[in-house]
């Protein structure tokens, strides 16, 4: 199929923009921008998180495959569910292959020799950002990367009629997907530039010896090339959450160097609410990756380095200096006519509800998210932990610059309870620091200040599990949180250390199930988790711990069997809606779309009377659990639409497989996959008020905690979330409006992120601030996005957070149209402020 270009994108867009109801009016308006902007160059969307970057994307997507092109999307491997489930919402026709997330996959398409499914003859590919992460070694399988020689042997063999010499005994031990792959590659495109020059560079005779080749860093770059004339030339590149792996040697770059192939006439489109989150110098990153020539890029930056500089000016003087003021205003305009031809940014100056909650409040453009520190002051300590605090000062100071680094990570961390537990569960095994033969007097005696200090530390706790519960952050947090959901608020925390945040988990729900079982209430749970294997994932312990914080004097027998007995009694309840439950979601099916047909024909079948499969329980807890209903009796669209999201979320799209007809078939194999999933997530062993997501949680746990913690009656009520999974991508906004900062972080970009997963198009502090409006007599409060960092005064928490505060103005002002902070409007000066932001750079489309 061949691109019939630009100007027929610009075509079809303006044809059917006006018309879309995928769109909002600012996309809308996007849209139009960006098919001036495409025509000429790549662009930035770097609309301010939650603002439907990705729905914009798609259009341009559909837009450029109807015109004959070819779509390659780089996104971060969690997000290809979310981005085929876009695709698919614009137009069934959009749908893609899943995430090609490895050189393993990739080669699966060559698996017969028809090249039917090549990836070249796909229009859409969704490719992982760590696509290149390709370690290579001596111990490395040898066949994963014959596709370099495989290449050379076969455009030998296209173009002299005969293989290079030793390929028979070679290609012996290296048939198979890689020379299919090879043989599609070299009859598709055999004068491509690429092609010869992987020809010219590649030395066949040291192909012969895989550890030559697996170590020769020119061969690594030549088999990326190989692998893009795989995948073939793309007419339209979209990168996701573009500002990730900025390094030289990320996957992201050596895709975008080596692997990406584009038609001369190609774009990119990066995608971004942080463009820039540390340095003014990283625009250049961000332009760089969307092709914009090495001249220009330098023409940008020197103007950004001097916008930068004049605003660190302007604050210190702007009530005073007319001369900074008219420099300032210059050199703004200068600096938004140097990026606007590549960048477009919507920020919440042009979202609807956050201008008319600055009509209603008085406040300021940001007012909207209310900052309420959580603080830890040292003078409010037990006696215990003000000894800990002196302890881990003296600690860091008589250890310093010893080799392991333990009292460096004790302050670091000392606001978190990470690097205490970690210093009294290692001195259980190794208690000091021992002299050897090597050590000189200097340092011997560091030693033995370090063990006196790092002794006051472990005689206050048993254990580092002991320390972390009672840790007063985590104590504080605890009941903060407690707070909110009182409330009736969910609670989203982010952190970064997992034993802090597990701590934090697991006594959530240890506090709720005591004081559900005191009130004699229903908890969804049988026995309390032992952890088995994973002693860390226990829960006894912070049962033991929640008693004595709570002054409950049960034991663990006497819990356990008070879960047993009311566990029991609600089995009875559900027993009793077991044979009805079919029977009322079969009633609305007319909701289901064929692939939720088809799991619901086959849940029905595996529920017969013979199957081998008739757990029902912990489907009914599910589905019950995600109707999503205050009162207990769900209606029977609510049941069927909720069975819906439960497939959706624990099966892959591409689960059931099409036949000629359109009708759906789910395997046995298939069908008991599900099967498993659902009961390792509802068979309610546990409780699951609070869940914990983080590197190990597999996707398919994500997923459905992302469900229920997106409606507003279900579980889980709080999300505790490891900052690297849950802060790009992951929608949490439908329910919640409150976050947690438990972990502080250098980066406001990162923090950006971090809110932006409850700051988003039709979140819950929207459909509250409308219920506001609507209700004009009502003197209730207004709603805000709660943002509570949590501040250990005192410690290096607090110098962090004031380093975060200085780079998350210095963003704002780039991106944000926020040039001063709100506190400094006052005294008089109001005019002058209101001035100085309205001229402020501003990247919104026109």
């Amino acid at each position: 199929m061949q691109f019939d270009g630009w100007q027929q994108v610009a075509d079809l867009l303006l044809d059917s923009v006006d018309d879309n109801n995928h769109l909002d009016e600012g996309q809308k308006i996007s849209v139009r921008a960006m098919i001036k902007r495409l025509q000429k160059s790549g662009v930035i969307i770097a609309d301010e998180v939650g603002m439907g970057k990705t729905r914009i994307a798609v259009e341009i997507i559909n837009a450029v495959k109807r015109a004959g092109g070819r779509v390659l999307v780089i996104i971060p491997s969690n997000l290809g569910f979310q981005w085929q489930t876009e695709l698919a919402a614009r137009d069934p026709w959009l749908k893609s292959k899943p995430v090609l997330t490895s050189l393993w996959r990739f080669l699966d398409a060559y698996s017969d020799t028809e090249h039917a499914s090549a990836w070249s003859n796909e229009q859409i590919v969704l490719l992982s950002q760590r696509f290149a992460s390709w370690r290579v070694s001596e111990n490395s399988n040898s066949a994963r990367f014959a596709l370099l020689p495989q290449v050379f042997a076969q455009y030998c063999k296209s173009t002299s009629k005969r293989f290079p010499k030793g390929y028979k005994n070679w290609s012996g031990r290296h048939a198979g997907t890689a020379e299919n792959c090879a043989k599609e590659i070299v009859q598709r495109v055999d004068t491509h530039p690429v092609l010869t020059e992987i020809v010219k560079e590649f030395d066949w005779r040291r192909a012969m010896l895989d550890s030559n080749f697996c170590s020769d860093e020119q061969n690594k770059t030549l088999l990326k090339k190989a692998v893009g004339l795989g995948l073939g030339e793309f007419d339209l590149v979209v990168i996701d959450e573009a500002h990730k792996s900025r390094g030289d040697e990320s996957s992201l770059n050596a895709i975008l160097e080596h692997i990406v192939l584009q038609t001369p006439t190609a774009r990119r489109i990066a995608m971004t609410a942080t463009p820039v989150e540390l340095d003014v110098g990283q625009w250049g990153d961000i332009l760089n990756r969307i092709c914009v020539p090495q001249s220009q890029r330098d023409d940008i930056l020197k103007v950004a380095y001097q916008y930068v500089q004049t605003i660190t000016q302007l604050r210190k003087t702007w009530r005073a200096d007319q001369k900074i003021v008219q420099q300032y205003q210059a050199i703004s305009k200068r600096f938004e006519l140097a990026l606007s031809p590549y960048l477009l940014r919507r920020d919440k100056r042009q979202d609807k509800y956050i201008r008319d909650f600055c009509k209603v409040s008085g406040l300021s453009i940001n007012a909207y998210r209310r900052y309420t520190p959580i603080l830890i002051e040292v003078s409010e300590l037990s006696p215990q932990w003000k000894q800990i605090v002196c302890a881990v000062e003296g600690f860091s100071a008589a250890a310093h610059k010893l080799p392991d680094g333990k009292s460096k990570r004790a302050r670091l961390t000392l606001a978190s309870g990470h690097g205490i537990a970690e210093i009294i569960d290692s001195a259980m095994k190794a208690p000091k620091y021992t002299k050897n033969q090597d050590t000189d007097v200097a340092t011997y005696k560091k030693q033995q200040r370090a063990n006196w200090w790092q002794s006051v530390i472990t005689q206050s706790y048993q254990s580092g599990e002991a320390s972390l519960y009672s840790h007063p952050a985590i104590i504080k947090v605890v009941n903060e949180i407690e707070q909110d959901l009182r409330q009736r608020q969910k609670v989203l925390v982010f952190g970064k250390m997992t034993r802090p945040m597990r701590a934090l988990t697991n006594l959530l729900n240890a506090r709720a199930m005591l004081k559900s079982l005191k009130k004699k209430t229903y908890w969804p749970q049988s026995k309390i988790w032992a952890g088995g294997k994973n002693h860390e994932e226990s829960e006894e312990f912070a049962v033991k711990m929640a008693c004595k914080q709570l002054n409950i004097s049960w034991t663990l027998t006497e819990i356990n069997q008070k879960l047993r007995k009311q566990y029991k009694a609600n089995d009875k309840r559900l027993s009793r809606e077991k044979n009805t439950l079919i029977k009322k979601i079969a009633k609305s099916k007319k909701v289901f779309d064929s692939r939720t047909l088809a799991l619901f024909e086959k849940f029905q079948t595996s529920q017969q009377a013979g199957s081998k499969s008739k757990n029902i329980t912990p489907f009914m807890h599910a589905i019950f659990e995600l109707a999503d209903k205050a009162s207990s009796i769900p209606s029977s669209v609510e049941l069927a639409k909720s069975f819906m999201s439960l497939m959706d979320a624990v099966s892959a799209k591409a689960a059931c497989s099409e036949s000629d007809n359109p009708n759906m078939r789910v395997s046995d194999e298939q069908w008991h996959l599900i099967e498993e999933r659902v009961i390792k997530e509802f068979g309610h062993v546990r409780g699951a008020m609070a869940r914990f997501m983080y590197g190990d949680t597999d996707p398919h746990s994500r997923k459905v905690m992302q469900l229920g913690f997106n409606r507003e009656h279900s579980y889980p009520r709080v999300m505790v979330a490891q900052s690297t999974v849950g802060r790009e991508g992951l929608n949490l906004h439908r329910a919640c409006r409150v976050v947690y900062l438990l972990h502080p972080e250098w980066n406001p970009g990162v923090v950006e992120q971090q809110i932006g997963r409850v700051d988003r198009i039709g979140s819950r502090w929207q459909k509250e601030f409308k219920a506001h409006q609507a209700n004009q007599a009502s003197n209730g409060e207004l709603p805000f996005i709660e943002i509570k960092p949590v501040i250990f005064k005192g410690t290096y928490d607090e110098y962090n957070w004031q380093v975060l505060h200085a780079r998350w103005d210095e963003l704002r002002s780039q991106l944000h149209g926020i040039i001063l902070p709100g506190s400094e409007r006052s005294n008089g000066d109001e005019a002058l402020y209101d001035k100085l932001c309205a001229v402020a750079p501003d990247f919104s489309p026109k």
